[in-house]
């Protein structure tokens, strides 16, 4: 009997074994590259949605790897490898036949889920903004970060995880409730991964309301500024992530647990973040294992209760 991966492939339309080994091979890099997130799309979705996921969600880090992660080479290098890797998906995208090698995914998955193919575009013209970013001023500059670079890149997600009815625009909105907690948390939990990259991504507005100068956090000082201004960033989320919580319910019954468990996971970093305080500026928040867990064995729970019929298989071996 095939596993749920397999059984996958073949439920989503991937009959060539060449195409199948290449969704294959991007299943195991995401659960090496991001193991929590594969492990969530494998154990809360139906196993064809996964494995459309898979695609949409390697393109997304194979970006992230080239924009942000391969920071020891210059920006100029960095973006000239940008533009061919897009120049690649694109050409890729056009074509009338599956192309070869690790693009034949994402080519399939935009026949199935022909939105995303805009997205994927939108995404390739917004992603270069991440080369030339250092911080805001202002939360109206965090917004427009958000509204220009994270929408657009979730959105590549979400519209495979979509009702297919769903206007673009409507979709737009729920996403863009999402993205705005899963920024703002990740700019708090990466904080001082951020600052040793020359990057401040907490608004200078809020230091200055604060009382606390950008050299305080550069410096690691844990002062009773300084502190407060970090709970005023986490009270910000929470207020964010509130905001985000009704968005879940536009999706599919069969996907909207993995958007509610991305949600919770997100919270549980951010009580993460609470209690490391000061440290952030010296550590990153990261979520504790067996919390973020119990958190998807929750959902997984919930989603079979509300869907019998939903079978979920194991990783790809």
């Amino acid at each position: 009997m095939m596993n749920g991966w397999q059984r996958g492939l073949t439920e989503a339309g991937v009959d060539d074994p060449g195409l199948r080994a290449h969704y294959t091979g991007q299943a195991r890099w995401l659960l090496r590259y991001t193991p929590a997130q594969y492990t969530a799309l494998r154990a809360l979705l139906p196993p064809a949605t996964a494995v459309h996921l898979v695609a949409a969600t390697a393109f997304m880090h194979t970006c992230d790897r080239i924009l942000d992660q391969d920071s020891a080479y210059p920006v100029i290098e960095r973006a000239a490898r940008f533009e061919g890797y897009a120049q690649r998906v694109r050409d890729a995208l056009a074509s009338s036949h599956t192309p070869s090698g690790s693009l034949g995914p994402l080519w399939h998955t935009t026949r199935a889920h022909p939105q995303l193919a805009y997205c994927v575009e939108d995404f390739l013209r917004a992603a270069p903004i991440e080369l030339h970013f250092t911080g805001f001023e202002s939360e109206a500059d965090f917004v427009s970060y958000v509204n220009d670079y994270t929408l657009p890149a979730l959105l590549t997600m979400a519209t495979v995880l979509r009702d297919p009815s769903e206007p673009p625009q409507r979709l737009r909105e729920r996403v863009r409730l999402i993205a705005v907690p899963v920024q703002r948390i990740d700019f708090l939990t990466d904080l001082a991964e951020d600052l040793q990259e020359g990057r401040l991504c907490l608004p200078l507005a809020d230091l200055q309301a604060a009382g606390v100068q950008p050299d305080d956090l550069r410096r690691q000082r844990g002062t009773v500024q300084v502190q407060a201004l970090l709970a005023h960033t986490a009270a910000k989320c929470w207020t964010d992530l509130a905001a985000a919580k009704p968005a879940t319910a536009g999706f599919p019954t069969t996907n909207a647990p993995m958007i509610a468990a991305q949600l919770d996971i997100y919270a549980h970093m951010l009580r993460v973040a609470q209690a490391h305080g000061a440290r952030l500026l010296r550590h990153p928040a990261r979520p504790r294992i067996p919390a973020a867990a119990a958190i998807l064995l929750r959902h997984h729970k919930q989603a079979r209760a509300h869907t019998p019929n939903h079978l979920h298989g194991n990783p790809p071996t």
